[in-house]
């Protein structure tokens, strides 16, 4: 990074910083900015030097904002927070200066060493939870927690949490969730749904989701989330519920899977209610009341299309096999925990159907008596009984239906829950976009015979275009108007993907039968026979197979990223309505039209593909 005379960043910063300081090196370099160690002159000490991207400092109100922030994150005093010092500005440059750790991120160790041992890694959640819960009661919220701002001081590692209000500063300025003047704010794989849907207002609840993504690492070498582009992976953050921690690691204790697990909800009432309870909870080993909602973002539960298998191979129907997880035991004679609506953890827990087991219980206990109380009226008409003996047992089991529903009026549920029942997780969901005469079609499961290998990506494709149409459901008339090519944009993309999904698998087993290599030794074989008539035929026809083999592999390859693109098409549609939400109209329509028109182009692309790849198959049919 260089000025308009070419002058490099370190000569530009030191004619800033005068003689106060002295810079000894550079330290490392991310999207907020360049880090140098530095000398402090007047105290005799070391220090860390952090420099905005010249590309913003040159911003006025950038600027202001930055200084701002640093000033407030000034105020923290934590011994697991690297202290800021001072702030300022010169030669086109804004800077802070702050406390230098002598050691490693956690980014650095765990490319170093791989997963981190249990005890350690509870260590460090704890010391940073300690130093979150410190700035929150400030209100001073990190943002962009994550490894690499989450230092290891010394041989003990003492942890310490640096770069607060950074994100703020640059994020409040540009009025961007993501970008910034070509700047990232925020790091996606670590952003809280919240985030991620591009809401302005976010509490501490944000932070704690992002440090259990910070500790799932640090458990498993891995992230909860992964997705090849950015929008895939924001997606995921703000729809798929995190995996459970022991499906990748075995040995983690339960309190400390729980306590993970808690941070990730995607709801932020249903995290720790703050950091420092996470802390307490950590120092005690204990998580009591709490079991995996499995919800996503506003506590929608995912569609089945969507729902990912357990690492390790356990698929839907391996999980409806297992039996579901049960409240948590309480000791003798201590009483189960409940919410402040008086609600027991087992009564909320939500099973595999997406509902709480307490608006079952009474679901099918109003389904008993409606049955008995219908079948005593059909005897009694029968038998021409005057005597109306069938109240006796309609009152007495509607009693205790009362009962159970002053339960469920209590819990915050009423008989529209009863009566309204969601579709089984099996069954094939149809969804009617308002302003539109046609039902969209009914897709069956995707199945292995039809797909092959790309089932995973044909159900991925189903649940993403599901979910579109129910935003589009959601969505006010007016603003509906504005995005007339979606439905029809999203069915030509899944018709697209299953298209080429079927080509691939048809080609994989053309290829199936003989390899590439075995048509080369063949060749090569008989290459070494005699030269004759027959020979000469069958050589012909060997290569003329090759070729074709070779030209078809070809198109599988190239089909095979179209389906990839159609899968990540359908997701950036996806993810800018979730935006739209948030963001409004105005601030999405853009993406959205440039989204839709980049699948019809590559909609045109995968039929030219399809239609290559078929004509090579037919090519190589005796």
């Amino acid at each position: 990074m260089t000025d308009s005379a070419d002058r490099p960043l370190p000569a530009r910063l030191a004619e800033a910083l005068g003689t106060a300081y002295t810079l000894e090196g550079e330290i490392g370099r991310g999207g907020m900015g360049v880090v140098y160690r530095a000398r402090d002159e007047r105290l005799q000490r070391r220090v860390a030097i952090k420099v905005l991207p010249p590309e913003l400092a040159f911003q006025k109100d950038i600027r202001e904002r930055f200084t701002r922030e640093a000033q407030t994150a000034a105020r923290l005093s934590h011994p697991n927070i690297v202290p800021i010092h001072s702030v300022g500005e010169g030669g086109g440059l804004v800077y802070f200066v702050m406390g230098y750790v002598d050691g490693e991120s956690v980014a650095a160790r765990i490319k170093r060493r791989g997963k981190l041992p249990i005890e350690e890694t509870r260590r460090i959640m704890r010391e940073a939870a300690d130093a979150l819960s410190a700035a929150h009661a400030l209100s001073i919220i990190h943002r962009d927690i994550k490894p690499d701002n989450i230092l290891l001081e010394g041989t003990r590692g003492r942890v310490m949490v640096t770069d607060f209000g950074i994100a703020k500063a640059l994020s409040s300025t540009s009025g961007a969730t993501l970008t910034g003047a070509g700047v990232a704010i925020g790091t996606p794989a670590f952003m809280s749904p919240e985030q991620a849907a591009g809401e302005r207002e976010i509490d501490g609840h944000s932070d704690v989701y992002s440090l259990g993504v910070v500790s799932f690492q640090m458990l498993t070498g891995e992230l909860p989330f992964s997705a090849p582009t950015v929008a895939g992976i924001l997606m995921k953050q703000i729809t798929e519920p995190a995996p459970d921690i022991r499906t990748r690691r075995a040995d983690v204790p339960e309190d400390l899977a729980l306590a993970v697990s808690r941070c990730l909800e995607k709801d932020p009432e249903n995290r720790w209610p703050s950091a420092d309870a996470l802390r307490r909870s950590l120092e005690s080993r204990s998580v009591s009341g709490y079991r995996p909602t499995g919800t996503s973002f506003r506590g929608q539960r995912p569609s089945p299309a969507t729902r990912r298998p357990l690492a390790g191979g356990a698929g839907p129907a391996e999980r409806e096999r297992r039996p579901a997880p049960g409240p948590m035991p309480a000791a003798r004679g201590e009483r189960r925990p409940r919410d402040y609506r008086g609600r027991r953890p087992d009564e909320l827990a939500i099973p595999d159907t997406g509902e709480p087991r307490i608006v079952q219980r009474v679901r099918g206990q109003f389904a008993s008596w409606a049955a008995v109380s219908l079948g005593c009226m059909g005897i009694n008409a029968a038998t021409g009984l005057q005597h109306p003996w069938f109240l006796f047992p309609t009152f007495g089991m509607g009693i205790g239906l009362l009962r159970s529903y002053a339960q469920l009026w209590q819990a915050g549920y009423s008989w529209r829950d009863v009566l309204t029942r969601p579709p089984a997780p099996d069954a094939v969901e149809t969804t009617m976009v308002k302003g539109s005469s046609a039902l969209a079609r009914q897709l069956p499961p995707p199945r292995s015979e039809e797909f092959g290998i790309q089932v995973g990506a044909i159900r991925q494709m189903q649940g993403d275009r599901l979910a579109i149409l129910k935003l589009m459901d959601r969505l006010p008339a007016s603003e509906r108007k504005l995005l007339p090519d979606i439905q029809q944009t999203v069915n030509g993309l899944y018709e697209r993907a299953t298209d080429a999904a079927r080509t691939l698998h048809a080609i994989d087993s053309n290829l199936g039968g003989e390899d590439l290599a075995q048509v080369e030794e063949r060749i090569a074989a008989l290459s070494r026979e005699a030269d004759d008539a027959e020979r000469g035929r069958r050589l012909n026809l060997l290569e003329r197979q090759r070729q074709t083999m070779v030209e078809l592999r070809s198109r599988r390859s190239q089909v095979a990223g179209h389906l990839e693109s159609c899968v990540l098409a359908m997701q950036n549609v996806r993810f800018d309505l979730l935006r739209l939400r948030s963001a409004g109209v105005a601030a999405v329509l853009g993406d959205l039209t440039q989204a839709t028109q980049q699948a019809k182009a590559l909609s045109r692309d995968v039929d030219i593909a399809i239609a290559a790849a078929g004509e090579i198959r037919e090519a190589m049919r005796p």
